[in-house]
């Protein structure tokens, strides 16, 4: 191993350590001279012999293969671990976006030595809880973000199908909620709206959906299914609904208590019709 160079004058590695670390890209032998007082000046090649054995300086490749050597105090894979996090906030980006996005700060280097950097870099902070790997919808390569994966992005077909299902049922009094529950192999939920107009035939008179809920022991959890029967006995002609007047007027813990049909209509009392009271067995 060489033998570190001396100096022309004490103070001149200490300028020029300074001036990189001030910097906010590498600079070459030339730029950092610029920033190192007359006094302790030297010429560029001493200069750059100092650089080259000093550890805290770290080469970094020339913008092209003409142009000189550069050099910086921040490693590569210390820059773009900078940078990932504002982009990746918001987006989620595949390693092949990334290194097109980082090719400007990463100047110099090819781009398989970008996409290589890249991906070394998003694996590490994979592993480290701190990106989330988002599965391609096709045959595209994995995309990375700061954000977990949204099941939106891969239903776009499937959620087309759903709704021309949904529309075509709905006239039967088949819900979309129950189709829902079908696809999630779900028990089925059909003897709910019997359970609800029994238990309504033992209570003269009409009763607040959200103690019926509890009455019967329906958790929160399960309230899509609860609406879904009440909506379909209401379809059906067989209870009635009173409609909360002013529901924005409510807080949003106290609407989530209350029936919907998705619409913005929010009923807060129920009731079975007189005709069908006399029928239920």
């Amino acid at each position: 191993m060489n033998s570190p160079l001396e100096p022309q004058t004490p103070e001149t590695l200490a300028h020029a350590v300074e001036a990189l670390r001030r910097s906010d890209r590498p600079l070459t032998g030339r730029e950092i001279l610029k920033a190192i007082p007359s006094s302790s000046r030297v010429d560029s090649a001493t200069l750059e012999g100092m650089l080259s054995q000093d550890p805290r300086v770290i080469p970094w490749p020339p913008r092209t293969s003409a142009a000189p050597a550069r050099y910086w105090t921040r490693k590569p894979g210390e820059v773009v671990d900078s940078l990932l996090p504002d982009l990746l906030a918001e987006a989620a980006l595949t390693v092949n976006d990334l290194q097109k996005k980082l090719r400007r700060p990463l100047a110099g280097f090819s781009t398989i030595q970008r996409q290589e950097l890249v991906e070394s870099r998003v694996t590490g902070l994979v592993a480290a809880d701190k990106l989330f790997v988002h599965p391609p919808p096709g045959r595209t390569r994995p995309k990375y973000s700061r954000k977990p994966p949204a099941a939106g992005a891969y239903v776009g077909k499937l959620k087309t199908e759903l709704d021309a299902l949904a529309a075509r049922l709905n006239a039967y009094g088949i819900t979309r909620e129950q189709i829902l529950e079908a696809l999630r192999g779900e028990k089925p939920v059909g003897d709910l709206p019997q359970r609800i107009a029994q238990y309504l035939k033992s209570r003269p008179g009409g009763i607040g959906v959200s103690q019926l809920r509890e009455e019967l022991g329906i958790q929160l959890a399960d309230k899509a299914a609860f609406d879904a029967a009440v909506l379909g006995l209401y379809r059906q002609r067989r209870v009635y609904l009173d409609q909360h007047d002013y529901p924005l007027g409510l807080s949003e813990e106290a609407r989530n208590q209350l029936v919907t049909d998705g619409s913005g209509n929010y009923f807060v009392v129920i009731g079975l019709r007189d005709a069908d009271a006399e029928s239920i067995p």
